[in-house]
């Protein structure tokens, strides 16, 4: 996976992304850069994307003075995938494979990332794959499309820890969470949201706003980092994921965060990073659901 030297450049990357995102002058932009690379020293060569990250935006949080730079953003992506909502569930509805579809357009969600290091049109993206054949993604390598094994893993599980991504695709996660609950009644479901406003990720505002409370358990993981960081989250999120049969994890940042770690996880996630499509032998913009492979 990415080591420290192919995550620097990003970082600095990222950094100029985020400043322009929220509407930051050029000079703002270039006395955070000094703040961040200044951190660069204390950064351990084994950290992981997720947790640079972090540093990236308590700095822009502190620099700013605001705790939520990306409010805004955030609600718009909810806005916009909520009047998506009902189509999507019609799809989901007229499919042969119902949860199959349900997993397609829980992933495709995945595309509503505004830290990725690529840009793509999300409307696009998101209106590609919702008109998608079933078959398409059916056909997929099994070994980043385990479908089957998925589904075998949902037969067994009794509780499940869904881990939220970003703002705007907490929807189509619940479209997902819908179909997983019809299909698995006795399963009793909790949905991780980020501890702290990061960029555009899921907070409990936003988990509630695409109405999870009515299927799923709201949980804070208690960190602010764009991934879930073991080390940095709270008791009572580790409680839940110790007591879950299963975990989901949408998103780059959960995988890169919990690859090769504990826990019976699946991962689902839109490749959206260059060194990483290299690392998994994929390509950019790839659709996966894979299984961890831990140490």
């Amino acid at each position: 996976m990415k080591t420290y030297l192919d995550c620097i450049p990003c970082f600095f990357r990222q950094t100029i992304v985020a400043c322009k995102m929220i509407g930051l002058a050029d000079n703002t932009t270039k006395e955070i850069l000094d703040r961040v690379a200044l951190k660069i020293p204390d950064i351990e060569m084994t950290a992981s994307p997720p947790a640079m990250a972090a540093i990236i935006h308590r700095i822009i949080k502190e620099y700013t003075d605001n705790p939520d730079p990306f409010l805004e953003i955030k609600q718009k992506s909810n806005t916009f995938v909520l009047e998506i909502y009902p189509h999507a569930k019609k799809i989901v509805e007229k499919s042969k494979n119902r949860l199959l579809k349900a997993v397609e357009i829980g992933i495709a969600g995945n595309i509503i990332d505004y830290g990725a290091p690529i840009n793509l049109d999300i409307h696009s993206e998101i209106s590609k794959i919702l008109n998608s054949e079933e078959e398409k993604i059916k056909n997929e390598d099994p070994a980043c499309f385990a479908f089957d094994d998925f589904t075998s893993a949902l037969r067994n599980a009794t509780t499940i820890l869904y881990l939220a991504d970003n703002a705007g695709e907490i929807i189509f996660d619940k479209i997902l969470l819908e179909e997983i609950k019809l299909e698995y009644p006795h399963i009793n479901l909790s949905l991780a949201v980020r501890g702290e406003p990061i960029i555009n990720d899921c907070t409990i505002s936003d988990a509630l706003f695409a109405g999870i409370d009515k299927i799923a358990t709201i949980v804070s993981n208690g960190s602010d980092a764009p991934g879930t960081l073991l080390e940095s989250c709270s008791g009572e999120f580790l409680e839940i994921w110790n007591k879950s049969d299963l975990i989901i994890s949408k998103g780059q940042g959960n995988f890169e965060s919990l690859y090769r770690g504990p826990g019976n996880i699946f991962f689902m996630f839109i490749v959206k990073c260059q060194v990483l499509a290299r690392d998994m032998g994929r390509h950019l913009q790839d659709v996966i659901l894979c299984r961890n492979n831990p140490e």
